[in-house]
């Protein structure tokens, strides 16, 4: 048979460890699993027996992933989707989560996020290549939270809009 059951308790008492601390991705779990050198048999029962009871969903796990982070983090749905990646999430499971993001709670939080880097208070009676380098310099750190350019774009026209 290959794995005592003495394995298999002690990789689900690990698992199930690991995912108290935070919600988990099935591909988290099986790295935590495989660097405590417990044989592919005995981390695919444990993962089998976990999904079965609903303890590991990863289509969940991505929703209420996503969801936090937007909000609390105010990250664009690029920044979401590569640290979802990153977590193990396969693309089908991705695109499906992604889909569900509101285009305007997405650009509420991008204008959320523009607040903290728009200093509008240092553009009034400046010139033109100073508020370009002031627009650059926000775009940027739109970019680098996840935000799509059609949704940068429109954030820095509201922001432009209101300094007169």
């Amino acid at each position: 048979m290959g794995h005592t059951m003495t394995d298999l308790e002690a990789a689900r008492a690990v698992a199930f460890r690991y995912l108290g601390y935070t919600a988990r991705s099935v591909a988290e779990i099986e790295r935590r699993l495989a660097r405590d050198n417990y044989t592919e048999d005995v981390i695919a029962a444990v993962i089998s027996e976990f999904t079965a009871q609903g303890l590991l969903d990863d289509s969940a796990f991505a929703r209420n992933w996503l969801a936090d982070r937007a909000d609390r983090k105010r990250y664009g749905k690029g920044r979401l989707a590569a640290e979802l990646r990153r977590k193990g999430v396969d693309r089908d499971t991705l695109e499906e989560v992604l889909e569900t993001v509101d285009a305007a709670a997405e650009l509420d939080r991008a204008r959320a996020a523009a607040q903290q880097k728009w200093r509008h208070f240092v553009l009034v009676g400046r010139d033109h290549l100073f508020i370009q380098s002031e627009k650059r310099r926000c775009a940027d750190f739109l970019l680098r939270r996840g935000f799509a350019w059609p949704v940068i774009t429109q954030v820095l026209r509201e922001l432009l809009a209101n300094q007169d």
